[in-house]
């Protein structure tokens, strides 16, 4: 299971970069058009990031639900 976490926390890292990239091309772009684009690519990512992060925390909390219980015995 923590291979699986892994993978997705380094899906999230990519995502976030491409998200960053594409609003500083937009930032710095003196064509309106780019900019737009730009924007609604990194809303889309920004998207695919959200549903990866839900993954991460549903795979995570059984683990923690687990682990609390442990620790109150």
């Amino acid at each position: 299971m923590k291979a699986a976490e892994a993978v997705e926390i380094t899906r999230a890292h990519e995502l976030l970069a491409q998200a960053r990239v594409l609003l500083l091309v937009a930032d710095r772009s003196s064509d309106l058009r780019t900019a737009l684009l730009a924007v609604r690519e990194a809303l889309d990512i920004t998207t695919r990031l959200s549903e990866t992060l839900r993954q991460i925390a549903a795979a995570v909390e059984p683990t923690q639900d687990a682990q609390e219980r442990e620790d109150c015995v």
